[in-house]
């Protein structure tokens, strides 16, 4: 007689263990890296991208020279020539989304051409698929969750907007330091400079004033 009040929350406990193996394995597929580009240089990132997918790319120039590249997001199709997507030049951060038209290759390309001495270091993230594929499975599903799943598909999205937060800062952060540290070596070589300066201005004037006082004739 008491075991029956036990399968709800046995059906309740394994439906919230696969809700929980959903959140953790429903993993979008996309890369995110930081890289350095040398004057002159462009480098491609190539995936393979299947039809109707929803792409975002999201990048940034971290630091160097004037904070700035040039941006290609070109698509090659299997049975076509290719096409540019998108294009962007000399930006310093930007975000595209887009639908996939058919299946393929995809290149995203960046470009520091424009430059002939800068190294430049940028941030790249590139997301392929549905970021929410737990709400759009229930959508298309009519499916309704419960307070408990809800609050846990609540608490996966909080997270991966602190996740998203966090590399912003990173970011601004990375930026940050390495304007603290242009300055500083400005500084320490300005400070060098004048350093120098005072000692040549100090042997100068002993070397004149020792010469007040010698009994040779002063040439000056």
């Amino acid at each position: 007689p008491n075991a029956s009040p036990k399968i709800p929350q046995r059906k309740m406990a394994v439906r919230l263990c696969l809700l929980g193996l959903a959140l953790g394995v429903s993993v979008v597929g996309g890369t995110e890296l930081t890289f350095e580009m040398g004057p002159h240089v462009e480098q491609c990132f190539h995936e393979t991208i299947e039809e109707s997918s929803l792409v975002t790319v999201e990048y940034q120039v971290i630091y160097g020279g004037h904070m700035d590249i040039d941006v290609d997001i070109k698509m090659t199709p299997l049975h076509s020539g290719t096409e540019v997507i998108f294009q962007e030049t000399k930006s310093e951060t930007g975000s595209h989304t887009f639908n996939a038209k058919a299946t393929g290759e995809y290149a995203f390309c960046f470009s520091n051409a424009m430059s002939t001495v800068a190294h430049k270091t940028v941030y790249v993230d590139v997301v392929v698929g549905n970021d929410d594929p737990l709400a759009a499975d229930a959508a298309k599903h009519h499916q309704t969750f419960t307070q408990v799943e809800t609050s846990m598909i609540n608490n996966h999205d909080a997270l991966r907007r602190v996740i998203d937060l966090q590399t912003h800062h990173r970011m601004r952060e990375a930026n940050h330091r390495y304007t603290a540290e242009f300055m500083n070596e400005r500084v320490q070589l300005v400070s060098a400079a004048e350093a120098l300066m005072l000692v040549i201005l100090s042997i100068c004037q002993i070397v004149y004033l020792k010469s007040l006082f010698s009994s040779r004739p002063n040439k000056w």
